[in-house]
Parts: C-alpha cells; structure tokens; sequence
C-alpha cells in the first residue's frame, strides 16, 4: 500500500503556476464572458430605449448626448463581442457601460427631481455591469466613469443635501457590492479554469507513474512527426526485462516500484524529449537529435536502469529505436521500433537495436 498523501492548504489554494497560464486565463475569460456581456449590455441598451418611451411629455432631451451615448452603446456591443484580446475587451466593456450611463443622464435632467434618479440609475448600472469584466481593473475603471457621468453637474446639489452621508454611503456601498461581485465572479472562473486544467493534464498522464500515458505520447508523437521533414527525430520503444518474473517473485507492490523508478530515470535524462508510459512495463521516447545521439541516450538508459536493484533483484531494459519519416505513419514507425526491441530481446536483452 503506498502512503496517503495529504494535500496542505497551500496546494489547495488557487494560484496559476507560471505568467502564460495566467495569461491565458484572461484571455479565455473574455472568450466566455463574451455572450454574456453582450446580452447585460443589450439590456442596459433596451432599459435605456423604455426609459425614453415612457419619460413624461414634453421632456427636452440633448440630442447631441443622445446621439454620442447611442453610437458609443453599439461600438461597445459590436466590439465586445468581436473582442479576443483583455484590454480590447476591457476598452468594450467600458465604453458601452459610460455610453449607457450617458443616456440615461440626459433623461435624468429632464425629470421633475434628478438628484433623486441620479442615485438608483448609477446604483443599477454599477453592481449590473460587475459579472462582465473579466480583469477587476476594467472594472474599476468602468465605476468611476459611471458615476463621474450620472452625477456631472449634480455634484453640488447632492453634497449640499441634507442626506449627504447616506448618498456617500450609498454610493461606497453600491460601488462595493460591484467589486465584490466582480471578484467572486473572477474567482469562480479561475477555480473552473484551473480544475479544467488540471483534468485535461491528469487526463494525459500515467496515474502511477507521473508521466505520460499512451495518449499523451502518441499526441507527442504525431506533432513531431508532422515536423520529420524539417528535423531529425527517433522514436525509442523500451521494455523492462523479465517483467513479469519481477511480478511474480516479488510481487505487485515491488513491480510497481520498479515502474515508477524506471520511469524516474527515463524523465530525468529525457528533459525536453517528449516520453511516457504506454502501458505495462512498455515505455517510449520521442527523441530529437542525430543518430549516434539517439544511440548514446539509448545506451545511457540502459546503463542507468541497469544499476537499479529491487529486492536484491537486478533491473535492465532493452530499447528499440526507429527513425521518424515523413513517409511512415506512425504506427509504421511504432512496428519499426517494436521489431527493434523484439531484436534487443533476442540478442540477450539490456542492449539497444536500431532498425534502418
């Protein structure tokens, strides 16, 4: 039985392991954040349109506000939807939530008492426009040009208001619920970004040994195959020796332990060269470089594992090696090296075959 593994609060905590997955987080979260956004804006945009049917009769509007604000709420639609890039999408975002908030304060001015509709309209605007930003910083950006545009040329009324500090109350707390929507959202996405993650990694890699699996070689394997005709590359199919004895007289437990030392080695001396399990005691390396290169890092596992001792028990392996062609499928290129290694097994096992 190997030992339980118990995860500590800082493996559980969220955090991106390097700047490029961070990076493309954000840009993932504008791809999801897409649809949405355009359909709160498309609502924004239609509350706008009612406001002006339903305003009372002979209210005087500015046509020139009018006209920027209803411009500037269809270049953020389009543009937010069109949007790949976090800072386009940010810029989108921000001029579609002013544009609105630009519409609605020129109703605003033509109501019978605007300081009070100033409070709620830029109350609505901010906490609703809080689940679309995908950075905080847009966000914020986004609040204080909505609240600077509602309250243009009402500033004076509204501090010299008797009710002064609960309109500042209101406004702090409006503007707070909006951050702390935005950041429980941003948080949401990057939990199911980074579990998403991390199934699609696991889903790729051999659960008892660390590594690869088949697929995650193979998938290696196929990539650098389309690109044989630019490089040199070697497909390396290497087996434990007498595994199944090691099985047998020693048991599972012991075998498994030889697996995951076997495989230690291989990612130790593979570095960059792509390499996993395929399955049983079968593993394999795509290895980039000349021949006698291949040939050399071939003997040196040999060597390597071949000093390895389970149980008292001598460990070896024999590798077949097969050149990647542009001309051979990738299963043709698997056989070439399977027949390599059938030749090493032959020959007496913990040495290196290579099949032109």
């Amino acid at each position: 039985m190997w030992p339980i593994q118990r995860v500590t609060p800082l493996e559980r905590s969220i955090a991106f392991r390097d700047r490029n997955e961070e990076q493309l987080f954000w840009e993932h979260s504008v791809l999801d954040l897409r649809h949405q956004a355009v359909y709160i804006q498309i609502f924004g945009i239609a509350a706008w349109m009612l406001s002006r049917v339903f305003a009372r009769q002979g209210v005087v509007v500015d046509g020139l506000d009018t006209l920027i604000a209803l411009v500037g709420m269809i270049a953020g639609v389009i543009t937010t939807y069109l949007a790949r890039g976090v800072f386009t999408n940010a810029v989108a975002c921000w001029v579609c939530a002013a544009s609105v908030t630009l519409g609605f304060h020129s109703n605003v001015i033509g109501t019978g008492n605007p300081d009070f509709w100033i409070m709620p309209v830029g109350i609505v605007i901010t906490v609703g426009m809080a689940p679309i930003f995908a950075k905080p910083s847009g966000y914020f950006a986004s609040i204080a040009a909505v609240w600077l545009i509602i309250t243009y040329g009402r500033v004076g009324n509204l501090t010299a208001s008797k009710d002064a500090n609960w309109i500042i109350l209101i406004v702090a707390s409006s503007t707070g619920l909006g951050v702390l929507i935005n950041h429980l959202f941003v948080r949401e996405r990057k939990k199911t970004f980074l579990v998403q993650r991390k199934l699609i990694e696991l889903s790729f890699q051999d659960a008892l040994t660390g590594i690869s699996n088949r697929r995650g070689l193979m998938a290696a394997m196929q990539n650098v195959h389309a690109k044989a005709a630019t490089g040199s590359f070697y497909f390396l199919l290497i087996d434990i020796d007498d595994f199944k004895r090691i099985n047998d007289t020693l048991g599972h437990d012991e075998g498994d332990k030889v697996l995951v030392e076997v495989a230690s080695i291989i990612d130790r001396q593979a570095l960059s060269n792509a390499h996993g399990r395929l399955g049983g005691e079968e593993f394999g390396v795509v290895f980039a470089g000349e021949e006698n290169a291949a040939r050399d890092f071939a003997r040196q596992l040999c060597e390597s594992v071949g000093k390895l001792h389970v149980s008292a028990s001598a460990v070896t392996v024999s590798i077949g090696i097969s050149k990647l062609r542009e001309a051979m499928s990738v299963s043709e290129i698997f056989k070439l090296a399977d027949r390599g290694l059938y030749e090493a097994k032959h020959q007496g096992k913990n040495r290196v075959v290579m099949l032109p």
